[in-house]
């Protein structure tokens, strides 16, 4: 089984994947749509979606 699929990524990570600085990062989590989960004070991003969040957000652009 591919475990990057499923995978839940920290901020860092996932502002590495999408080159962004950790101010926007955190601005990104805030926005409707973005996939986010939050556990407890915690964040996380499922890789997965994030790939589809990107994609679409190419789509529209």
């Amino acid at each position: 089984m591919d475990t990057t699929i499923n995978r839940l990524l920290t901020i860092d990570e996932a502002r590495a994947i999408l080159r962004v600085g950790r101010n926007t990062m955190y601005s990104l989590t805030k926005q409707a749509g973005f996939p986010v989960i939050k556990l407890q004070k915690q964040i996380r991003i499922p890789h997965n979606a994030l790939i589809t969040w990107v994609e679409k957000q190419l789509q529209i652009n």
